[in-house]
């Protein structure tokens, strides 16, 4: 680092915090970009890579009608009414802007997929790992730009007489050094799913997941800008996501996410099922709900069912689809009858035969009668027997990929406090964040909403310039 002063300060070099550095070197700012970790990324490349955005031309050429109206309403249908509303129109606004400046990236979106919470296909997936390595190789080439890794940040400071957020205390090579931000600081941590201290405050119900995501995600950023009166928002939502896989089944103690994978087969045709081989939800449900059912099952375990036709539904480039890789590990288990497989699995084989039966008449019928499950997904696709041999059986649990609660923001990312204030100088961004998805989730908005919101508090936190910005954004 060539001095101890620079415009602006990001912490985290996730997708949030390298989208928030471009957009500040774009404003005309010098930026100092710091992470925690060896190389950048976080939980944004750690899972599978969806962003929802809403009337792109890859829908309309793929004959889907969508709409920024259609986009609010499952915005606020998946929060069921606890989202904050600027935050949602300003997701509306930005996210269609935001989609083609990833396209001016180079960036590709080959695919819209059908997900939960959406009214219509929506989901644009691309790998995220690969989004953020080129947004921050870009970072690292452009002027302005400095970078610094295995950085922990300590402490906000407040200055005693303006109170205004304008040095950090970062621990670097084994010493404490003080650093100056001009024109803002941006939290870009991430959240605290690896946090056993936050998740027993806010959610004990998730102790017995799987945690996934970033493995330095331990919550900093939140206790550093809680230490300074933020409002803290929507972690009493917290919630899990279904399908993260047993690697060892039958041994379920591995609570730590090493090399586990998430896969949906459900929303293809499949079932699932618990220890006692019996159906316990409507899977066309979103993969956040049934997290929370899962974690009521016996030994928090289940089993997703599915026959050949789902199979070959299999998507290679996409993670939750991927379920030909997923046998090919040894994390899907094969039998060439129900009660083959109840074996392997442990299951008594009858009660799972019959299991199957039963739903088989359900679809047959176009509803189940036990659960009220009309489609495969959401509102979207019709229910289909479980037929043709050979059969496959998942072995899966809930996984804390994500926290999508945290540090209370405005519509221009600025940090607010208990009484709903800003936070003169501190913006935030990311999954550090809450507000947007108020009780529960719409697919894809995560990755989308770090884009959007690193976008902006980059932009907010470099137009605080006192000489004119070298351009004008379109996300300020």
């Amino acid at each position: 680092m060539d001095s101890a002063s620079v415009d602006v300060v990001i912490i985290g070099a996730g997708l949030a915090g390298c989208c928030a550095a471009i957009e500040a070197l774009d404003c005309g700012a010098e930026v100092l970009l710091l992470e925690k970790g060896l190389t950048p990324g976080g939980s944004s490349a750690s899972g599978p890579g969806s962003f929802a955005f809403a009337d792109t031309d890859l829908q309309r050429r793929l004959g889907l009608q969508d709409s920024l109206e259609c986009l609010r309403n499952d915005l606020i249908a998946a929060g069921h009414g606890k989202s904050r509303l600027d935050l949602i129109d300003r997701y509306v606004e930005l996210q269609l802007d935001t989609y083609h400046w990833l396209l001016g990236k180079g960036f590709v979106f080959e695919r819209v997929e059908a997900s939960t919470y959406q009214s219509v296909p929506r989901s644009h997936p691309i790998s995220a790992a690969h989004v953020v390595k080129v947004l921050f190789d870009e970072f690292l080439r452009r002027d302005g730009s400095q970078y610094l890794r295995a950085a922990r940040v300590e402490t906000l400071i407040r200055n005693a007489r303006s109170g205004k957020v304008d040095q950090i205390r970062v621990a670097l090579g084994g010493q404490s050094r003080t650093i100056t931000a001009h024109h803002g600081v941006i939290i870009a941590s991430g959240g605290f799913a690896r946090s056993d201290a936050l998740i027993e405050k806010f959610a004990p119900q998730f102790v017995r997941a799987v945690r996934m995501g970033g493995t330095l995600n331990e919550g900093d950023g939140l206790r550093m800008a809680w230490a300074l009166g933020a409002d803290v928002v929507d972690t009493g939502y917290l919630s899990g996501t279904f399908g993260a896989s047993l690697n060892r089944y039958p041994d379920t103690s591995d609570k730590s996410g090493r090399e586990c994978i998430i896969l949906h087969p459900i929303y293809k045709g499949a079932i699932a099922v618990n220890l006692k081989g019996q159906r316990f939800a409507d899977e066309s449900q979103s993969y956040k709900t049934l997290g929370s059912v899962c974690l009521a099952q016996p030994e928090a375990v289940a089993f997703q069912l599915f026959d050949q036709a789902v199979m070959e539904q299999s998507v290679p480039e996409m993670m939750p689809r991927n379920f030909k890789a997923a046998l090919d590990k040894g994390l899907v288990k094969i039998g060439r009858s129900w009660a083959e497989l109840a074996a392997a699995l442990g299951l008594d084989g009858q009660v799972l035969t019959q299991t199957v039966a039963r739903y088989n008449g359900f679809a047959q019928q176009g509803y189940d009668s036990d659960f009220g499950r009309k489609h495969l997904i959401g509102a979207m696709g019709s229910l289909v027997e479980l037929g043709a041999p050979p059969y496959y059986a998942y072995p899966c649990t809930t996984a804390l990929l994500s926290t999508y609660g945290g540090i209370a923001i405005d519509a221009q990312a600025r940090v607010l406090d208990v009484y709903g204030q800003p936070i003169d100088g501190l913006y935030a961004a990311g999954e550090v964040t809450g507000g947007l998805h108020g009780a529960s989730y719409l697919s894809g908005s995560s990755l989308a909403k770090s884009a959007i919101f690193g976008r902006v508090a980059g932009c907010h936190a470099a137009t605080r310039r006192s000489r004119p910005v070298a351009q004008k954004s379109t996300a300020c």
